[in-house]
């Protein structure tokens, strides 16, 4: 009873942000963020938690609240994109995304390559199953099923309509393989925490990330090719590519570990130039840092 009257609210905010004026869309936006902001206790202690374990006394206390606020303003913006997006043709999309970097991409295609995308809960992660596969080529993603089974339908056509595949994490290593040999395009958001993954360091501390892409781009000399949909403005983004990430530079006994590091040194300094569009209020440090959020 009470998903259904979650999703309810959805459609209703749905109904409203469609409704308004696109000059009051942001304002409401931007005060609905700071509503949720304020009320939930949980998650803001959290993000506030790993802001100052990440930063320590190195910024002010007002930039951590601006980080913190803003993480919350990216995730409601990210679901009146949702919405707004549903029905986009892939000419809509590039109206809403410049393409940075987007060379490493078409080589990667160009030459056949077995590709692997992978980024973070980061701006708006969304677009990888949106736009990318629409854009470039039949994609394969690996999510987490919504919890509210209502949304979760929803949330499931809209990230499968242009050609993408999307498999459960807790079955997906069959599907990924799967996925690979057809040549599709296979992405993975590898930011959170992962109890079967490997340590790596993440924002200067010790983590445990997923390792998958790392195995996955060995067994198949997979190229992986980091992406992150960050916001310019409101509406607009830019889709930036960092360079491949080739297996074969990390030969030997820790190659699996060289490479999920360097995935994770990367996101890292993407974080880091923009705080405020990644998700921090996720418990990233609980593996060895569980105190921090007492």
């Amino acid at each position: 009873m009470f998903d259904l009257f979650v999703f309810y609210l959805y459609k209703s905010f749905k109904f409203i942000v469609l409704l308004l004026p696109k000059f009051l869309v942001k304002w409401f936006l931007d005060a609905l963020s700071y509503l949720i902001y304020a009320i939930d206790k949980e998650h803001r202690n959290y993000a506030y938690a790993n802001v100052d374990f990440v930063y320590g006394d190195k910024i002010s206390d007002q930039y951590k609240k601006e980080i913190v606020q803003g993480s919350y303003r990216t995730l409601v913006y990210n679901l009146y994109d949702f919405i707004e997006n549903q029905k986009l043709t892939l000419e809509g999309f590039e109206k809403k995304i410049t393409p940075v970097n987007e060379d490493i991409l078409l080589d990667a295609i160009h030459n056949k390559r077995k590709i692997i995308l992978i980024t973070a809960h980061y701006g708006n992660w969304e677009y990888g199953n949106t736009y990318i596969p629409l854009k470039y080529m039949p994609t394969t993603m690996v999510g987490r099923p919504m919890n509210n089974k209502h949304f979760n339908n929803e949330l499931n056509k809209t990230r499968t309509r242009n050609n993408t595949e999307m498999l459960a994490k807790r079955d997906a290593a069959r599907g990924l393989v799967k996925a690979l040999k057809n040549n599709r395009i296979v992405g993975l958001v590898i930011d959170q925490h992962n109890g079967d993954g490997i340590e790596v360091e993440f924002l200067g501390h010790k983590v445990l990330q997923a390792d998958s892409a790392s195995k996955l781009a060995v067994k198949f000399n997979a190229v992986i090719i980091p992406v992150f949909f960050q916001r310019v403005s409101f509406g607009n983004y830019k889709m930036i590519f960092y360079e491949k990430i080739e297996p074969k530079d990390y030969e030997g006994i820790t190659q699996i570990k060289k490479l999920t590091q360097t995935q994770a040194d990367i996101i890292s300094k993407h974080i880091l130039q923009e705080p405020t569009q990644w998700f921090w209020q996720h418990k990233r440090f609980k593996e060895f840092h569980k105190n921090i959020y007492n």
